[in-house]
């Protein structure tokens, strides 16, 4: 009888969790994302291998994802306007394309053992001007592909398949690599790309309200002069500026008397805390949950608990303690960006989707990532590692308090 019930409360649970699944458009959606996500981090792990073989230089590898970032971040305003101007499909499909053009590239540079480091910059820089056009057009699909009941919920899944997608993407990299070699891993990538355009090709979204264009400017502006979308916005920059910690891993690795091993434990941990926290956030948010919680809330109670527990972790001398409190924090912080972005897209109209994503991902995200990665390391060259992680705890506790106070009454209950 037990038996009985606890599998009939997991189909229940399963059921309501992935229940954005339900439409076959985000379904094809979902599985494409499997694919690219697969293939892309695939292909990041190769290129990091690729470059420090060439030249063993530390320096290189930050110069090669300089070279993918700053064009993605400089370009991403244009790419929000593209995806709130045209066909959102339409624009996956070309820049998919381009992407699998540049995968055949890599291929036959691997093949015939041609790569140079200009090859590797130059190529890089190139996927970062796809990936800004990508990912707006991207994110601002996904209503598209399911009822208005379901958006929070598809917005959470996609989460999902972006932290998984960071677990097995790598790893399955890294045993190419070994197994086979990197020119196996670019044709890999490169067939990750047709299979995902064959998902693309299949999707029907849903028509688009007709509604005027707005310039990007005016977008902006709309969005700032909005309270509920700039407090979220300022929230969630001023937690990933502040909050960095995936980058700095190895800081904390030799603070804990440990090598490569330890760090890429606590990267794997903290990548299963995000994936736990993509899952309870996609059944939080299901229609078929009949007391929903609300999401605004949720994710300011998650910044405050981010916050506690990477002071905590900062602070720890013990790995073991160290290893079961990043789960958690990971667990925390996927709660607040992938529950922020589904709560801003709820939130604007669908003209503006797009330009929306861009804020969030390009400047409040990727942007707040670069900038923040830098600051703490200054920090950390002055200071001890739970100094410099209690200055930003603090002020990621106060920004999450400030926003917390931003929630109406009727939030709160």
């Amino acid at each position: 009888m037990a038996h009985d019930e606890t599998g009939a409360f997991l189909r229940r649970y399963l059921t309501s969790t992935f229940a954005s699944l339900k439409h076959r458009n985000f379904k094809l959606y979902a599985l494409g994302v499997v694919f690219s996500l697969t293939g892309s981090l695939l292909q990041e792990v190769v290129v990091a291998w690729m470059a420090y073989q060439i030249t063993g230089s530390s320096l290189v590898l930050g110069g090669v994802l300089f070279a993918y970032q700053v064009p993605m971040i400089l370009m991403g305003a244009l790419g929000g306007i593209a995806a709130d101007r045209f066909d959102r499909r339409k624009i996956l499909l070309v820049s998919q394309s381009l992407a699998f053009l540049l995968s055949l590239v890599w291929l036959a540079l691997s093949a015939t053992n041609s790569l140079a480091v200009w090859h590797i910059y130059l190529l890089s820089s190139l996927f970062g001007v796809i990936v800004a056009f990508e990912i707006p057009a991207r994110f601002a699909m996904i209503p598209q592909l399911v009822d208005k009941e379901d958006m929070i919920n598809a917005f959470s899944l996609d989460g999902l398949l972006f932290y998984g997608g960071r677990v097995i993407g790598p790893a399955a990299g890294a045993l190419i690599l070994v197994v086979a070699g990197p020119t196996l891993c670019f044709a890999a990538n490169s067939l990750t790309y047709l299979l995902e355009l064959g998902t693309l090709r299949k999707i029907k979204p849903a028509p688009r309200e007709k509604t005027d264009s707005v310039p990007l400017l005016e977008a902006v502006a709309v969005i700032a002069r909005n309270g509920k979308t700039r407090s979220l916005l300022l929230f969630v920059a001023a937690l990933t500026f502040f909050g960095v910690y995936i980058p700095l891993m190895p800081v904390f690795s030799q603070n804990l008397g440990g090598g490569s091993e330890l760090n890429g434990a606590l990267i794997a941990i903290s990548e299963i805390g995000a994936i736990i926290g993509s899952i309870f956030l996609a059944h939080k948010t299901a229609q078929s949950v009949s007391k929903r919680t609300n999401l605004r809330r949720t994710i300011a109670l998650a910044g405050l608990a981010f916050a506690v527990l990477l002071v905590l972790f900062s602070c720890s001398t013990n790995k073991y303690i160290a290893l079961a409190l990043i789960a958690p924090v990971g667990f925390c912080m996927t709660l607040v960006t992938i529950g922020a972005h589904a709560l801003l897209q709820d939130e604007v109209e669908d003209r503006l989707r797009g330009v929306a994503s861009t804020i969030f991902w390009m400047y409040c995200y990727f942007g707040m990532l670069a900038l923040g990665g830098p600051f703490m390391g200054y920090l950390l060259e002055h200071l001890s590692v739970s100094h410099s992680f209690g200055i930003a705890g603090a002020i990621c506790f106060a920004s999450a308090a400030a926003f917390l106070s931003t929630t109406s009454t009727k939030d709160r209950a």
